[in-house]
């Protein structure tokens, strides 16, 4: 198998990694690259580390790291108003589902975030990947092209900082993850995998589904038919406020709509639970 390093991920000559920056250890990839993108680092500069000490997921929980796992932050400037940053974690999630699919992995997405592997009448999943989008935005608003336009005293996103982490050559157990159950690649499969030729195709990917994020009903569509949350009875944390009802579809900007006590309540954050028939 090909070893991870500069090199290798040099080689590849992806959009994506115009620029790389490779640590053997490091404390977290989302930090190094939000470090970067404020020093003024391009698009599609890519932080991978092989071990992460301090990696964390959504809402500041830890994120176990070690060697064997695909830990990386990507610096993006995609061209968009702040108001469409919420599309770069739907669009990356479809671009990881289909690295998964490629490999024979029917993952499915959970919103908002995360890559789940279910065992059929299984409610919850496993989770095999992580993705954590953090945007930073222009100070200067994009002044208004005329009459009624809906783009008016929106900003222009500077950049956003996509942290993936990717379970793969490790076994569940390597995760020390107890609250919650893991897969890995290697679980999965039965067998380890090429992380070079994992992250070209990752890479590939995610750039296939970024170049389509102005046109974002084709990237829902994709979303609709691998998630495994719509349709589901859910309980949903935002804030310290706890929800309970009926995912039933995103809206065109990706919020997931939920159906509770008779209204239709439009989320675009929240840690989601899938109830089993029990809890519902």
């Amino acid at each position: 198998m090909s070893e991870l390093n500069r090199y290798a991920i040099e080689l590849l000559s992806s959009p994506l990694a115009v620029r790389v920056d490779f640590h053997e250890e490091l404390g977290s990839t989302q930090e190094r690259g939000r470090k970067l993108a404020h020093a003024g680092a391009p698009h599609g500069t890519l932080v991978v580390s092989r071990i992460q000490t301090g990696g964390r997921g959504r809402l500041g929980r830890g994120w176990v790291s070690p060697s064997g796992g695909l830990w990386m932050s990507l610096i993006l400037r995609p061209g968009i108003l702040a108001s469409l940053a919420p599309r770069v974690t739907q669009v990356a999630a479809v671009g990881v589902a289909k690295t998964l699919w490629g490999l024979g992995i029917e993952a499915r997405i959970k919103w908002p975030n995360d890559l789940l592997v279910l065992k059929p009448g299984e409610a919850e999943g496993r989770k095999i990947c992580g993705i954590l989008a953090e945007s930073s935005v222009d100070n200067v608003p994009v002044a208004a092209k005329g009459p009624g336009d809906s783009d008016a005293g929106d900003h222009r996103l500077n950049f956003v900082i996509l942290g993936i982490g990717l379970n793969a050559n490790l076994d569940p157990e390597d995760l020390n993850v107890f609250d919650r159950e893991v897969a890995t690649l290697r679980s999965e499969l039965g067998h380890d995998v090429d992380l070079v030729q994992l992250l070209s195709s990752l890479l590939s990917n995610l750039n296939d589904e970024l170049e389509k994020i102005k046109d974002f009903g084709v990237v829902l569509d994709d979303w609709r038919a691998l998630n495994c949350t719509l349709g589901k009875s859910v309980r949903v944390r935002k804030f310290g406020e706890v929800l309970e009802g009926r995912a039933v579809d995103l809206t065109p900007e990706g919020a997931l709509l939920l159906e509770a006590s008779g209204d239709t309540i439009e989320l675009f954050e929240g840690e989601v639970d899938h109830l089993g028939q029990g809890e519902a």
